[in-house]
């Protein structure tokens, strides 16, 4: 063997392309308009992954995993804090396009970029000494703009009943009852490796009736469902869906048939913003936000304009949010500190003393995330999810109901917290 820099693309694209004569992915730039032969971390996925032409390479994922630590130690452990040992950021108004904001190190050079925290580091950020982390979050929110936008009847049945929606997206798909959907997501979790699938799923015996419907090889159907609500809805094609989600363009274009299939209102939906885009390039978001579209016509300025009432009434949503719960003069929220927003989620630390006054914020908080939205005629609200826990990586769900439940639920879930 010898040696190769994970780190020089030139090394890699040199050893897997050249010696290896794999055939080049490509990656392409919007502001070049080209594609240029890429051996980034997407690439080395499919390379290790292999295809049903050859097989993958493990040397591929060596790279892979040696890149993924450096970047870890480099970006998240040498990290400079504030002098209060406090870890901040600043948020830019103008970090994103529609009303998202972005974050970065402060002006000062300390901190970091605080909304794509990696799983491994959320456990080294935990709550002060006699505080406790609460998350609320928006339920599958863009999902949900998009079923009410394009009045797709299929997905608001589901948001309406209640109905856990990537699991009744995959029933749907595959003609499967959700329970068994559910079930298989519990044996196969979240992996996306085809062999343990192909090893574990045999042994599912409420499957035998359905051996003979297709099934995504390499993830439950669950999460196959799960890729499918948070990609397909602004228009991705069968290579982005496939490099993303390490599966063959073959099977992804399956996927994406599927979808279409069981959801047709969504492209009846693109063909709606097209004809407003082409009346006069402006479309209005939820909040009666005007946004004024300039691009060149073609598919990428279609796929933005997918993209934008949802994005777009969720990010003011929480940006609203956010501002109503800091400035509100109602005491519950007096001992709340907001610690970080997330595009759509909010994180706070607040004492855990007092479940009944934790309760209470709780609904305070959670009612400022839900206003009632319209589009199209028909009015909705977008569910709020909640969490708590210690540390970042162990957050329990809490199913917010009324105030007398909540602080049982609060109560009972602090005394487990604590026992681990």
């Amino acid at each position: 063997g010898r040696w190769v820099n994970p780190n020089s693309p030139k090394d890699c694209q040199v050893y897997f392309y050249v010696e290896k004569k794999i055939p080049p992915y490509t990656k392409w730039n919007p502001k070049t308009k080209n594609s240029t032969i890429t051996c980034d971390d997407k690439a080395l996925q499919r390379i290790f992954r292999g295809t049903s032409a050859r097989k993958g390479l493990f040397e591929a994922k060596l790279m892979q995993n040696y890149r993924t630590l450096n970047k870890l130690k480099g970006t998240y452990l040498e990290i400079v804090f504030d002098k209060d040992d406090r870890m901040r950021c600043q948020y830019k108004p103008r970090g994103t396009k529609f009303a998202r904001i972005s974050s970065a190190k402060t002006v000062f050079g300390t901190g970091m970029n605080m909304q794509n925290l990696p799983e491994a580091f959320l456990g080294f950020l935990v709550a002060d000494p006699g505080m406790i982390f609460i998350e609320l979050d928006l339920r599958q929110a863009e999902w949900v703009v998009v079923a009410y936008d394009s009045g797709d009847a299929s997905m608001i049945n589901a948001i309406e009943s209640g109905l856990d929606v990537h699991s009744y997206t995959a029933s749907q798909m595959f003609g499967i009852p959700i329970e068994i959907i559910q079930f298989e997501d519990k044996i196969l979790g979240h992996t996306n490796d085809p062999e343990e699938v192909a090893k574990k799923r045999p042994l599912i015996r409420e499957l035998d009736p359905y051996r003979d419907n297709w099934m995504p090889r390499s993830m439950s159907m669950r999460q196959c469902g799960k890729k499918s609500d948070h990609g397909l809805n602004y228009d991705e094609r069968k290579k982005t869906f496939a490099l993303t989600n390490e599966i063959t363009e073959k099977e992804a274009q399956v996927v994406i048939d599927f979808y279409h299939r069981i959801y047709p209102g969504v492209k009846r939906w693109y063909e709606q913003i097209q004809t407003k885009l082409g009346t006069d390039r402006v479309l209005t978001n939820c909040f009666g936000r005007k946004c004024r579209f300039l691009d060149r016509w073609n598919d990428d300025l279609f796929k933005a304009a997918y993209s934008y009432n949802p994005q777009s009434t969720v990010g003011e949503i929480v940006n609203r949010g956010m501002v109503d719960i800091y400035n509100t003069t109602d005491s519950i929220l007096d001992n709340w500190e907001i610690l970080r927003q997330v595009h759509d989620s909010i994180n706070f630390q607040c004492p855990d003393t007092n479940p009944p006054e934790m309760a209470r914020g709780v609904l305070k908080s959670a009612a400022y995330l839900s206003p009632l939205l319209s589009t199209n005629g028909r009015e909705f609200t977008i569910a709020v999810d909640c969490k708590i826990g210690y540390s970042l990586d162990s957050m329990e769900e809490i199913e917010i109901t009324d105030e007398k439940t909540l602080t049982e639920s609060i109560r009972k879930k602090i005394s487990e917290l604590k026992e681990t």
